[in-house]
This record gives C-alpha cells, sequence and structure tokens, in this order.
C-alpha cells in the first residue's frame, strides 16, 4: 500500500474514530478552520461518557448549554473542535513536531482547537514527544486505541461558534469534503452493483470490487 493511501485510510480510520464517540459531527480533512491546516478537523457534539471522562482527566467542569459570551475558566462544552494530525513516517513526524523553530511546531506548540490528537503508526512517536495537550491515536486491528489521552483547551463561545461556522461552509463547498467522498464511494460501489446485475466477468468483477475497497479505504471492517 502506497503511503498516500495509508494516510487516506488512517484519516479514514480517525474519522471513524471520533463518530463513534459522538452523537453529531461536522467533518473535513485537510482543513484551515483552525488556523493552519490539519489533517482532519471535525465539530464533534461528544457522548456524555466520553465528554465526562475527557474534563475530569483535564480538570475542567463539563457543561451542556452554552450561555454568555465570553471563555468560562474551567468549564467546557460538550461541542468539541477536534484536531487530528495523521503521521505516516519518522520523519513526517519530526518535521511537524520534532523541529521547534519550524512553522510547522510553532504552530502546532499551542492548542487551536479543544482536543488535539496525532494519529500514527505504532513506534513512529511515543507519547513524551507530544506537547501536554496532544493525545495519540495507534492502529489497533481495523480501528485505533487512544495510547494518550489529550488535555482539553475551553475555548470562548465566539471562537467555538466562529470555527462552527467555517466548518460547516468548509463542509458545503470544500471539494474534498467528506459529503464528495462518501458520493465518490457510492459511486464506486454503484459500478459494482451494476457489474453484478449485468453478469460482467469475474475478472471485472475483481478489478472493480477492488476499487470500491480502495474508495473505502478506514471505513471498510475486516473479516
Amino acid at each position: 500500500m502506497a503511503a498516500s493511501d495509508r494516510h487516506t485510510e488512517l484519516c479514514n480510520m480517525a474519522a471513524r474514530w471520533i463518530c463513534n464517540r459522538s452523537f453529531k459531527i461536522c467533518g473535513v480533512p485537510e482543513a484551515d478552520a483552525v488556523g493552519y491546516i490539519a489533517d482532519f478537523v471535525a465539530i464533534a457534539g461528544m457522548h456524555n461518557e466520553h465528554h465526562t471522562r475527557y474534563a475530569k482527566h483535564s480538570g475542567v467542569e463539563k457543561r451542556y448549554v452554552t450561555y454568555g459570551r465570553d471563555k468560562i475558566h474551567g468549564v467546557i462544552d460538550r461541542w468539541y473542535v477536534c484536531v487530528f494530525e495523521v503521521k505516516i513516517s519518522r520523519s513526517d513526524f519530526l518535521n511537524t513536531f520534532g523541529n521547534n523553530n519550524s512553522p510547522h511546531a510553532k504552530a502546532r506548540a499551542y492548542p487551536v482547537g479543544t482536543a488535539h490528537w496525532v494519529v500514527a503508526e505504532k513506534g513512529i512517536c511515543n507519547t513524551e514527544e507530544l506537547p501536554d495537550f496532544w493525545g495519540l491515536l495507534e492502529p489497533y486491528g481495523t480501528g485505533l486505541t487512544e495510547k494518550k489521552w489529550p488535555k482539553l483547551n475551553v475555548l470562548s463561545d465566539p471562537t467555538l461558534h466562529a470555527i462552527a461556522f467555517r466548518m460547516l461552509w468548509l463542509q458545503m463547498n470544500y471539494r474534498t469534503s467528506y459529503f464528495d467522498q462518501i458520493i465518490g464511494m457510492s459511486e464506486t460501489i454503484g459500478k459494482v452493483h451494476r457489474a453484478i446485475i449485468n453478469d460482467k466477468p469475474k475478472e471485472a468483477l475483481l478489478f472493480l470490487s477492488n476499487r470500491a475497497v480502495k474508495a473505502c479505504q478506514g471505513f471498510v471492517e475486516a473479516e
């Protein structure tokens, strides 16, 4: 599998991972809604179980309803701005997090969202190399396992709303939004379906089905 394919697969796995922990999500890959281009950014309404766990770990109180317009110290909304950085090589990780003088490292040295995770293959980095507020996710089977919990960053209501508006705009208009990717998946799978109906040869079915699996990387469960 090519590196770019694995990167896409890990991005999709991160999307599925956060979907499983939230009741609503708006997510876009390669999004600049937080001030720099992150591999995947999502606005996620966290389920109570995970909201409670992360809030307790971060030493903040959870809340469900937003009042006022100012940042409330130590109280965090269940709507998270989730930032994911996907790393498939040691050099890629060091380029982003290892060189404190690089613009990439400087941009990621301070929290810009509510929760931040690095998604990396096992052995690419360890928890001690990450800033305190960055969590770490590693592939485990067909999913991801959380090796380090992030410390949450309390966003002011105007900041949260501004990022949410930007994310909605990207979701509706950005050509590589997950709406477009899902549409692409459905079109690819539709070709397989039509080939079966038209009784195409086995070779053609295998070719189309392989393309369908590739289009769904990260969403397909292994048997």
